[in-house]
C-alpha cells in the first residue's frame, strides 16, 4: 500500500551514463516521485518471485503476543512445538518490558479472539523492516481499520526486538519455517498453473510474482488469516496438519480479481444498486453487505473456481446455487457468463469490461428475488459478545479507493475522487490535497505540487501527512534551487513530532544536503 506512486523505471539502457544517470523536466519529475516513494516504502521480507514466506516482521509481532498474554489454541494438538520453545526462551526475559507488553495488550484486546489476533496480523503486513516496524502507510486511509488502534505499537516492538533479541530468535528457528513453507510448494505451483492457465495471465505478470503467503508457528493452529491491500491479496498460514490448499487457491484467484475490479471501479460502481438484494442475506458477512466491489469480486471467485473444478455439470450448478443462497448474488450470472470466456480467444484481463458490463441489472434482481438466503450459523463455540468492527465513513471509502486508483496509476480517476473530498469540507480535504500534490508532481506540475502540499501540510491531526508535505515542499524547492526554503520545510518537517524513523532520516538527509535529482550509477 505505502505511498500509492507507482515504482518508475527511467528509459535509459544501463551504462548509457557511466556515472551518472541525468534526468531533466517530465523525466525529472517522474524520477524524483518515484525516488521519494522507494525511500518511503520499507523493503519487505520477500523478495520478487519469492511466493512462499517465512516473515521476521510476523515473527517478532506474534512472539511479543506470547509474551503478552496472547494463550489461544496452546493446548490444541495441532500447535507447532516452536511456539512451546519460542515461550520458554522467553519466560526470563525482562520483567518490566514484559509487563508493558501486558499492559498494551489488554488495553486492546478484543473479546472475539479471531478479530483480537487478526489486528496483529494486519499490523505484521503492514509494518517496516525489523529494527524499526514502523508503519509503512503514508496516510491513514491506507491503514486497515484495525491496525488504526494499535498504531503505537511499533515503538514497543522496536524495544522487545533488542531486549529479547529476537534476531537471534529468528536465526535459531528459521529452519522450522523453511520446513512448513515446503508442504506449501508443489500445491502452490499446482494452483497458480491452473489458474493462470483458466484466466490466460502470464507466469511472468507483476500480479502472479506479488503473491505472497506467509507462515506463522506462533499462533493458534488451524486458522488462516486473508489481507487484500490496493489489489494485492497476502495470505497468513497458521500451523495446521493440514495442508490448506483450498484457502490458498481462493486467495491467489481474489488477488487476480480485485485489482481488475480496482481498475473497472467506475463499470462496476453502474451496477451497484443490486447491493440492496444482498442486504437480506442473513449469512452473508457484513463487509460485502457495504462493499459492492468486494461482494461481486468473491461472487465472481466463487464461479470461476466452480468452473474449474473438475466434477460433474450438476454437482457445479448445486455448488453455485449455494454460493447465491449465502448472499454472493452474481455468482449464478457469471458462472453462465464464463462460459462464453470460456469459448473465445481474450485473455481474461480484456475479456473483464465484458463480463461486468453485460449485467442486466434488472433481470439479476429478478433472479435473486428467487433465491431463499440461507440462514446465518451460530458461531462454532460460544462467545460473550461479538468485537464492534470500526466504521468506515464515506470519506475513508472514497480516499481508499482514490489511493488504490493511484497505486495503479489511474491519475484522472484518482484526481477527480480526491477533488470531490477537497471541495466537500471535511478532515478529509488534507489527505486529498496530499494525494492531488503526488499526482501534481507525477504529471510535472512542481508549481500546482507545491500548492497541494502546503494545503495538506496545514492538517493538524495527522503528523504523518503534514510531515511527508513539508518533505516534498522540500525536496521540489531543493530542485528549483531555492535552498532557504528547502531547509525551512525539512525542519517543519522534524517540528511535525512524528516519531517515524523514515520521517527523521528524510529530514536530517535534507538538512544535511540539498536533493539534487541526480540519480548516481556505479561505475563500470
Amino acid at each position: 500500500m505505502g505511498s500509492g506512486l507507482p515504482e518508475r523505471v527511467l528509459p535509459y539502457p544501463p551504462g548509457a551514463f557511466p556515472t551518472l544517470r541525468i534526468v531533466t523536466v517530465r523525466t525529472f519529475w517522474a524520477f524524483f516521485a518515484a525516488a521519494a516513494t522507494l525511500a518511503l516504502v520499507a523493503r519487505s521480507a520477500a523478495q520478487p518471485g519469492d511466493q512462499l514466506v517465512a516473515d521476521e516482521r510476523l515473527f517478532t509481532v506474534m512472539a511479543a503476543l506470547n509474551v503478552a498474554g496472547y494463550d489461544e489454541g496452546l493446548s490444541a494438538e495441532a500447535d507447532s512445538p516452536v511456539r512451546k520453545a519460542v515461550r520458554r526462551d522467553l519466560e526470563s526475559m525482562d520483567p518490566g518490558m514484559r509487563s508493558r507488553l501486558r499492559t498494551f495488550y489488554k488495553q486492546h484486546e478484543q473479546a472475539n479472539p479471531d478479530h483480537n489476533l487478526s489486528q496483529y496480523i494486519s499490523f505484521a503486513l503492514m509494518c517496516g523492516e525489523a529494527p524499526f516496524f514502523d508503519l509503512k502507510a503514508e496516510v491513514p486511509t491506507d491503514l486497515p481499520t484495525d491496525v488504526r488502534p494499535i498504531r503505537g505499537l511499533s515503538s514497543l516492538l522496536r524495544e522487545f526486538y533488542e531486549v529479547a533479541d529476537v534476531e537471534g530468535l529468528w536465526q535459531r528457528y528459521a529452519g522450522a519455517y523453511e520446513d512448513a513453507m515446503l508442504r506449501y510448494q508443489e500445491p502452490l505451483i499446482e494452483t497458480v498453473f491452473e489458474t493462470n492457465g483458466y484466466l490466460r495471465i502470464p507466469a511472468s505478470s507483476p500480479e502472479v510474482r506479488s503473491f505472497r503467503v506467509y507462515f506463522d508457528l506462533l499462533a493458534a493452529p488451524g486458522s488462516i488469516n486473508m489481507r487484500s491491500y490496493g489489489g494485492d491479496v497476502k495470505i497468513v498460514v497458521h500451523s495446521s496438519s493440514q495442508v490448506r490448499d483450498e484457502e490458498i487457491r481462493a486467495a491467489y484467484l481474489l488477488h487476480l480479481l480485485d485489482r481488475m475490479s480496482i481498475r473497472h471501479a467506475e463499470l462496476v460502481a453502474r451496477k451497484e444498486q443490486l447491493s440492496r438484494m444482498a442486504i437480506y442475506a442473513p449469512a452473508l458477512d457484513d463487509s460485502y453487505k457495504s462493499n459492492f466491489q468486494l461482494l461481486l469480486t468473491k461472487s465472481l471467485a466463487h464461479a470461476v473456481q466452480t468452473r474449474m473444478r473438475y466434477e460433474a455439470e450438476d454437482r457445479k450448478l448445486g455448488r453455485i446455487a449455494e454460493h447465491a443462497r449465502h448472499g454472493f448474488i452474481l455468482a449464478p450470472y457469471f458462472f453462465e457468463k464464463l462460459a462464453e470466456y470460456e469459448s473465445q480467444p481474450e485473455t481474461f484481463r480484456k475479456y473483464y469490461e465484458t463480463l461486468v458490463g453485460d449485467i442486466n441489472v434488472r433481470q439479476e434482481m429478478a433472479r435473486i428475488q428467487q433465491v431463499k438466503f440461507a440462514e446465518r450459523q451460530a458461531p462454532a463455540r460460544p462467545r460473550p459478545r461479538q468485537a464492534a468492527r470500526p466504521q468506515v465513513s464515506e470519506t475513508e471509502r472514497l480516499l481508499s479507493r482514490a489511493e488504490g486508483l493511484l497505486q495503479l496509476n489511474e491519475l484522472a480517476q484518482a484526481r477527480d475522487i480526491y477533488q470531490r473530498v477537497v471541495l466537500e469540507g471535511g478532515s478529509g480535504r488534507f489527505q486529498a490535497s496530499y494525494g492531488l500534490g503526488r499526482i501534481a508532481l507525477d504529471e510535472a506540475d512542481p508549481d500546482l505540487a507545491l500548492e497541494h502540499f502546503a494545503a495538506a501540510s496545514e492538517d493538524g491531526g495527522d503528523t504523518r501527512i503534514q510531515a511527508m508535505s513539508h518533505i516534498y515542499m522540500g525536496r521540489i524547492q531543493d530542485v528549483l534551487g531555492n535552498r532557504e526554503l528547502a531547509v525551512g520545510h525539512y525542519q517543519s518537517a522534524l517540528d511535525t513530532g512524528d516519531t517515524s524513523p523514515v520521517i527523521r532520516a528524510f529530514g536530517e538527509q535534507g538538512l544535511a544536503e540539498p536533493f539534487t535529482g541526480v540519480e548516481e550509477d556505479e561505475e563500470e
